[in-house]
């Protein structure tokens, strides 16, 4: 007669009347069928054959349950390594950014200058995204959340104020373009003038003679823009707004 639950092995302790009902139910089941009721421990079903045993489980001579032995393991392929190729290079492809780190976009003219505001973005530990063209920089902004973006303003030919991403940027929804810090660089600009970075829409202008100081200037900023707006977020969040 079962013991024990053949799931949470707990002990069954049985009434002799219960026992009696029992011993009588099992006697009267027909060929091929089983008896179930649930464990008053566990609450998960136990099935018990003719014999008085769980279905699957039988006492061994001393009495103690004989679980089935357990199915042979299946060796398990490993996956293959992460590709870290873009450790060397420092650029990451669309699908490889990560959500939980502070990502940069840059938009710049190839040279020593974009190399130096790299260097500057990865000591703030930034993750670094360059799009290879304007439209995949503007549809990524459509998806994808950006801590900073840095924007060269000869990176399109035309005046700044005609060029798609700056326009861009000036039109973006305030719910998104609030968490953007957007600095805008070029040897036209005053760096650290706010009435200018206001004019063209920015948070901060640099002028590229100063760009290796941009891990300064972005420190200084940062903290500048945070203590002017985090009490008005703070009171959008409040009243239901972003």
């Amino acid at each position: 007669m079962i013991s024990e639950c053949p799931h949470c092995h707990q002990a069954l302790r049985f009434s002799d009347a219960h026992r009696q009902k029992l011993t009588t139910a099992i006697n009267r089941l027909p060929p091929d069928r089983t008896l179930k009721f649930a464990c008053p421990k566990c609450k998960k079903p136990i099935e018990i054959q003719s014999d008085g045993f769980p279905v699957s489980v039988k006492e061994s001579a001393s009495g103690a349950p004989i679980l089935p032995s357990p199915s042979p393991r299946v060796p398990v392929t490993p996956p293959n390594p992460q590709d870290i190729g873009w450790l060397a290079n420092g650029k990451l492809k669309e699908d490889q950014v990560i959500n939980t780190i502070p990502t940069a976009m840059v938009l710049m003219p190839e040279g020593p200058i974009k190399q130096t505001i790299t260097n500057a973005l990865e000591e703030q530990t930034y993750q670094l995204y360059f799009p290879d063209t304007v439209d995949e920089a503007i549809n990524s902004m459509r998806f994808r959340d950006f801590a900073v973006v840095v924007y060269h303003s000869k990176y399109e030919t035309s005046p700044l104020n005609a060029q798609d991403f700056h326009r861009f940027m000036m039109q973006l929804n305030m719910s998104k373009r609030r968490s953007i810090y957007y600095i805008l660089m070029g040897p036209e600009f005053q760096t650290l003038f706010d009435l200018e970075a206001l004019t063209f829409s920015a948070n901060l202008v640099v002028n590229t003679s100063e760009a290796e100081y941009l891990s300064v200037l972005l420190k200084k900023g940062r903290v500048d823009y945070e203590a002017l707006f985090t009490p008005y977020s703070t009171l959008l969040k409040k009243y239901g707004k972003s």
